[in-house]
């Protein structure tokens, strides 16, 4: 019992763990990512008239969280902040399970959740103090005469009168038709003019009847790993983020972003449970440490570390990637005409990242230009990968396990023990490759050996002309 406490301990030591533009929106102060569903909350009058005029669009969820109406019976007493507080942190559980119960002073509310696997629009409505929830689709219409505002329907085409049609498959919008009373007090035919609102309240209207092109951008997307023992349960939300917002990075990320020169950085989280990962479980992980590190220097029983492939756990991690590249195709397609263009991609990624990024590739492989991956430590990188001559460079980094004249045992990132990326070999070229760790660089260990911190050498050794040059 004591080795067991003893190896979970050196375990846990190694391991790392705009406001709108027009009144008829509203944000909340929550902390906005951008995922599949959107969500728009607000409140009726009893003749149907949007109260206020105002309208609400919080967040987006990878949930869809319905209120089961047969079990919440009573009005709401607590403030609309409140209420949508609590719809947001039902979203963003970690556990998954089908129902809610949300308990809140003088409140009971049932929720219902599905997991879509497309972008879709939720809204609630408040009538008669009692919330209700609808499903709709991405582009939602009203229409406006005088200071009242009504919801009139939703779709998946936005139209404007006059103009084409427009499928909407990404992201979400708000059409506002403005009618002006006739001399006879009736409604004319047609609106007087329309606006269309972003769900982040940017208005689109000139842009479309202009038939605007947008200019493709370059995105740099940092895909992280494992973030510890803390963490194992709380995995992947499949969200996209604009900040490294769990200090993952330390501060490499930084520059990348110097060399590369992106447009924008997005930031996805490759973090799923030790389960998934070859190791299959936190004692598996700690057996292959001790055996490992206490090893003698010229040791090469390399079969101490934890090779063998796990293919369900790489998958269900390929799976989540893809949905996330969904969402990421949300973040870039933020207008009605961004189809018209392919934005360019590159992509770092670490560790568990590698099988999360193939997903993302799946998903975006007809939707953007590839550019840059750069692979650091990718973890079962040899079970599944792509034609890498579909991207303007390819680069793995790491440990020389495998490799002639490989590096000692206990100087091996054993966390991910290091494979040649699959297909990396027959593809090998001027921008196709495996670059290891220099012999005499410092770090080297079955933990350190893997963290990013450790990976400054490919900045600091690698020249310009060299193969695995960041440019």
């Amino acid at each position: 019992m004591k080795v067991l406490v003893v190896i979970f301990a050196i375990f846990s030591l190694h391991s790392l763990s705009v406001y709108c533009q027009d009144d008829a929106v509203r944000r909340p102060k929550f902390q906005t990512k951008t995922s599949l569903v959107y969500y728009y909350f607000w409140e009726e009058n009893e003749d149907g008239t949007i109260t206020d005029s105002r309208t609400y669009a919080p967040f987006s969820l990878n949930r869809v969280v319905m209120i089961d109406t047969t079990k919440s019976r009573k009005k709401c007493t607590i403030s609309d902040t409140l209420f949508m507080q609590q719809v947001l942190k039902i979203g963003r559980n970690y556990i998954h399970k089908d129902r809610f119960t949300q308990k809140l002073p003088n409140n009971k509310f049932f929720f219902n959740c599905t997991y879509p696997s497309e972008p879709q629009t939720v809204i609630y409505i408040k009538r008669n103090q009692k919330w209700y929830s609808y499903n709709a689709g991405l582009v939602l219409n009203f229409f406006s005469q005088g200071n009242k505002l009504t919801f009139k329907s939703s779709g998946g085409n936005l139209s404007l009168f006059n103009q084409k049609s427009i499928e909407i498959q990404n992201n979400t919008y708000r059409v506002v038709s403005y009618y002006l009373a006739d001399n006879a007090g009736g409604e004319r035919k047609n609106p007087a003019f329309q606006h269309v609102f972003a769900f982040t309240g940017d208005e689109l209207s000139q842009e479309i009847i202009q038939n605007q092109h947008p200019k493709a951008s370059r995105y740099l997307i940092f895909v992280n790993g494992y973030r510890g023992p803390k963490y194992d349960k709380n995995e992947s939300r499949n969200e996209v983020y604009m900040n490294d917002r769990t200090n993952y990075w330390f501060k490499i990320d930084d520059r990348f972003i110097k060399r590369l020169n992106p447009d924008t950085s997005f930031y996805l989280d490759g973090s799923f449970p030790v389960s998934t990962s070859n190791h299959q479980s936190k004692l598996g992980f700690g057996w292959s440490f001790v055996r490992s590190v206490n090893s003698r220097i010229s040791s090469k029983k390399y079969k101490r570390l934890n090779q063998v492939s796990n293919p369900e756990g790489f998958d269900y991690r390929f799976s989540r990637g893809v949905l996330v590249g969904k969402a990421l195709l949300n973040q870039i397609r933020n207008t009605p005409n961004s189809y018209l263009v392919k934005d360019t991609i590159d992509v770092v990624c670490h560790s568990m990242g590698y099988a999360y990024t193939l997903g993302l590739l799946e998903t975006l492989k007809d939707e953007v230009v590839f550019g840059k991956l750069y692979f650091l430590a990718p973890e079962n990188a040899g079970y599944k990968g792509m034609d890498w001559n579909q991207f303007e460079e390819v680069w793995q980094y790491g440990s020389n396990l495998g490799q002639k004249n490989a590096d000692p045992l206990c100087y091996q990132d054993g966390v991910a023990p290091q494979a040649t990326v699959w297909g990396i070999d027959r593809q090998q070229s001027n921008h196709v490759g495996r670059v290891c760790s220099p012999y005499n660089w410092p770090n080297k260990h079955f933990v350190h050996s893997h963290m990013v911190y450790s990976y400054d050498w490919i900045f600091d050794r690698i020249q310009k002309g060299e193969p695995g040059y960041i440019h």
